[in-house]
């Protein structure tokens, strides 16, 4: 028996609640605030239709703490992404409002009803939550500091003669800027170059502020994975933000019941391009150019990383050579493998993780 479906477009104030029944004609639509009082109403409304399974686009930014509220009530809460419900809606060719985008997401779960879970991680597990949180501090940390000095090479670059002869031209530019703390305020000739001086020497205790900030968030990051219990730091090439990169962004690994789906979604998986081969398999693939671009390239960090200190990656990436493919294809082809390692590793700590809650029950 077949039951209403609900979708939901989330935005920074509000969110609109959208319904369609089995056969994806929509039942109605309404808006309410993206507050505690809205999350209940829209509950109210849902469950007076019926509509047990809610499909919830952007559940990981606006759409978090509705998602969170439609867990804690028991409904069957997924992950439409925006890709989905934007081709509900241009098949039909509708207008993008709230309530066409609210509908959208109801019918693009019920086409595919396999869609993972939401990614709000507070509804996977607050440990996870927290690890996010710390993480993106750090990323906020370094964004800023590494924008503060790409400004501080420019200014040192204008600095006046007789205090850039002082400094040597190469080398990083921390090192640099650590140099003018022993430079005399008083070698400016310029005004200018007197307070671009002054505030450069003075920024530098701010910097290494900075760096003790990033570096004890780092070791409560590492804190953290110690209690989550992952063993990806085991894998090589793999440190603790790529661990923590890959927890955050992954969320509850069974969302991916194979390692297809899972190379598919970070953008390792090739694309079959493909046609004539009737009922077998696809001879042509391309690139694929889109999936998840933060773990794609902890991927490829790690796959150089192993090809420099790994004898068994380096002759891995030696055999696809030696087979004809050029290096960016080895290269694919050695993070495909790693993803496959990456998944299962995941899903082993994943079921580690529940082994003794079961046992608890």
């Amino acid at each position: 028996m077949s039951f209403p479906v609900g979708g939901i477009d989330p935005h920074q104030d509000t969110f609109t609640v959208g319904i369609v029944d089995e056969h994806g004609v929509e039942i109605c639509h309404e808006t309410f605030d993206n507050a505690a009082a809205g999350y209940g109403a829209a509950i109210g409304l849902l469950a007076a239709h019926g509509a047990n399974r809610v499909g919830v686009e952007g559940s990981a930014k606006w759409g978090a703490h509705v998602a969170i509220a439609l867990v804690a009530a028991g409904f069957d809460a997924r992950e439409v992404p925006a890709s989905r419900s934007a081709a509900q809606r241009r098949s039909r060719r509708l207008d993008k409002t709230d309530a066409v985008d609210a509908v959208a997401s109801a019918r693009a779960l019920l086409a595919e009803p396999t869609l993972g879970p939401v990614q709000a991680l507070e509804v996977y597990d607050p440990l996870v939550a927290e690890i996010e949180a710390v993480l993106e501090h750090r990323r906020a940390l370094v964004a800023a500091r590494t924008l503060m000095l790409h400004h501080v090479a420019d200014q040192i670059s204008k600095l006046p003669t007789e205090v850039r002869d002082q400094l040597t031209s190469n080398g990083k530019i921390e090192g640099r800027l650590r140099r003018l703390a022993d430079i005399d305020p008083d070698t400016a000739t310029t005004p200018a170059g007197a307070y671009r001086l002054g505030w450069l020497q003075a920024f530098i205790d701010h910097d290494r502020a900075a760096r003790r900030q990033i570096r004890r968030l780092e070791r409560l990051i590492d804190e953290l994975l110690d209690r989550h219990g992952t063993t990806l730091r085991d894998e090589p090439g793999i440190g603790t933000m790529s661990a923590a990169t890959l927890l955050c962004e992954v969320g509850d690994p069974h969302r991916f019941d194979r390692e297809s789906k899972f190379a598919r979604w970070c953008g390792t998986g090739a694309v079959a391009l493909s046609s004539g081969e009737g009922t077998g398999d696809p001879v042509k693939h391309r690139l694929d150019f889109r999936g998840n671009r933060r773990i794609n390239s902890v991927l490829h960090i790690a796959s150089v990383t192993q090809q420099r200190h790994q004898p068994e990656a380096t002759a891995y990436l030696a055999r696809k050579a030696a087979e004809g493919k050029t290096r960016r294809e080895a290269r694919r082809a050695h993070k495909r493998q790693l993803a496959n390692r990456v998944i299962r590793r995941m899903w082993r700590d994943e079921n580690t993780r529940k082994q003794p809650l079961k046992l608890a029950a």
